[in-house]
């Protein structure tokens, strides 16, 4: 009994040998995944350190752009797209649009913008009852907006 004890002892402490052996042995595969691997985790954190360090705030920078969108079910439909160059997220971001004709306001139409964060775009349409063609300007404009 005592023989067999020993024998498995013998064999267990040649396998953890064998395992030691195979285990300190490193494929240059594996250390060159394990270098890139880690050049790149090391670079991003750089880049996110410096944004943060070299980052001012700002106040949302809200552009509004807006032409004709028609389709046959809405002839009178124009594409608005609102871009936020500032450096802070706007929240429920109010556009109107006025069609003027001969110095008076003819028709207005707003739209709202539930989120537009720093440097993003987004877009909506809005409708008139009235032919915007026969207005003679469209002015669009950010009515107002709120700070998260």
């Amino acid at each position: 009994m005592e023989e067999s004890k020993e024998q498995g002892n013998k064999y267990e402490d040649e396998q953890q040998r064998e395992g030691n052996q195979h285990e300190e042995k490193k494929n240059w595969l594996e250390w060159t995944v394990f270098g890139i691997s880690l050049l790149l985790v090391l670079a991003i954190l750089g880049y996110l350190g410096y944004q943060t360090y070299t980052r001012k705030p700002s106040t949302p920078d809200l552009i509004v752009q807006s032409w004709p969108d028609p389709t046959n079910n809405s002839p009178n439909r124009y594409h608005i797209q609102l871009k936020n160059k500032g450096g802070t997220t706007a929240e429920t971001v109010i556009i109107e649009l006025a069609l003027m004709k001969g110095g008076k306001e003819v028709e207005k139409a707003q739209l709202q913008i539930d989120f537009a964060p720093q440097e993003s775009k987004r877009e909506g349409w809005v409708g008139f009852r009235s032919n915007p063609g026969e207005a003679d300007t469209l002015i669009s404009r950010v009515v107002s907006y709120k700070k998260p």
